[in-house]
Order: C-alpha cells, then structure tokens, then sequence
C-alpha cells in the first residue's frame, strides 16, 4: 500500500460509488415499467415491477452486510501500522512512503498510528504535515519556521490516523445504512402498492365481467 492506487479503502469507495449508480438505473428502469403497468391497468407488468423490487431489496441486502464485513476486514489498524514502521531502504520507496503518510495526515488532520508519539520509536522527527499551517506552504524559510515553531509548541496533531480513519468509517457505514434504510422502505412501499394495484384491477375486472354477464342474462 504505497499510494492511492493501491488503497484498499480507496477501492471500497469506488466500488460503493458504482454500485449506487448501478442501483440508481435499475430503479429508474423499475419505476418506468412499473408507470406502464399502472398507466396501462396491465397486471402482468405490475407484477413484473414487484419482482424487480423484491430482487432489488434481495440484492441491497446482501451486498449491504457484505459491504459490512469487508469495511471490517479491509484497512485495519493492523495494516495500517504494518505500513508506517515499514523498513524501506531503497529511496525511491522512502519518498512514496512518505508521499502516502503526508497525504493521508494532512487530509485526515492525524498524526501517525496511534499519535506523534509513533515517530519518536522510529527515531524520526514529527514532519510538516502533522502541522495544520506549515504543511500548506511550500518549501521554503517560512515553512520550516511554522514547522520549527509547531514542534516547539506542540500544536501538531495529537489523533493518531488510525482513530481518524475509524471514525471516518463509521460516519460512511452510518450513512450508507441510513440511506439504505431509506431506500429499502421506499421500495417495500413500491412492492405493496404494485401487488395491491394489481389485485384491484383483477377484481375490478372481474366484477365487470360479472355485471355484464349478468346484464346479458337479463
């Protein structure tokens, strides 16, 4: 894991991404077959727009707990920590190494596993990017003085990524359950009204049926 393209919760969040817009067709499609079917009082398509629904909340569901497990299992601390005290001698893996560790600081206002204290065991002093003003600017004089003045006044990040990615995750899983929630609810809705449509339309029909029979009768 040396950069973004080999981020596995980079490719968690794409995957997400495409699987939303996936399901975002498939309901649009959904919702015009299930339009014909009332528009045109047909049972059979409204029948159909329920079996789309039902395998639409089918398919939700599973790839919701999947989604679960695998944001559990994918980016843990475990690994996390795994790739700061990685031992890189060749140079061009200590610059990608830093590289990743100053972008994921900065974009996560963290410092470190577990704290700044991680760079003190490594013998390395605390980089810019731990440092909310002096990592922004370029190199230079006033960078070094913002970065000299925040490791002597201790106004670098105190949150290690690890807590910082953790809280991140929860704040998506909730989301994701949310909307999940949300949307599943919406669709059980679709499936009850298209049953019940449905079934009206067969009685209704079939009382016609039986009121000009009868009629004819007479």
């Amino acid at each position: 894991m040396r950069g973004r393209k080999d981020n596995p919760e980079s490719s968690v969040s794409r995957g997400t991404i495409s699987f939303l817009l996936a399901l975002g067709f498939c309901l649009i499609i959904t919702a015009v077959i299930g339009c014909v079917g009332a528009l045109r009082e047909n049972t059979k398509v409204l029948y159909i727009h329920a079996c789309f629904f039902i395998f639409l909340v089918s398919l939700e569901l599973i790839v919701t707990v999947g989604a679960a497990v695998l944001s559990a299992w994918v980016g843990t601390g475990g690994e996390l920590r795994a790739n700061f005290f990685t031992n890189t001698t060749i140079q061009e893996d200590v610059v990608k190494h830093n590289a990743y560790w100053d972008q994921l600081q900065t974009e996560n206002e963290c410092c470190g596993v577990d704290g700044p204290q991680d760079y003190s065991i490594l013998n390395r002093d605390i980089p810019s990017s731990c440092c909310a003003r002096a990592h922004t600017l370029r190199e230079g004089g006033a960078r070094k003085q913002l970065h000299a003045t925040c490791l002597s006044e201790r106004t670098y990040y105190v949150r290690g990524c690890e807590e910082s990615l953790r809280k991140k995750k929860a704040i998506k899983g909730n989301i994701f359950v949310t909307f999940g929630a949300v949307f599943g609810l919406i669709e059980l809705t679709c499936i009850v009204l298209a049953i019940w449509m449905a079934r009206t339309i067969k009685l209704e029909r079939r009382k016609l049926q039986q009121n000009l029979q009868a009629h004819f009768e007479t």
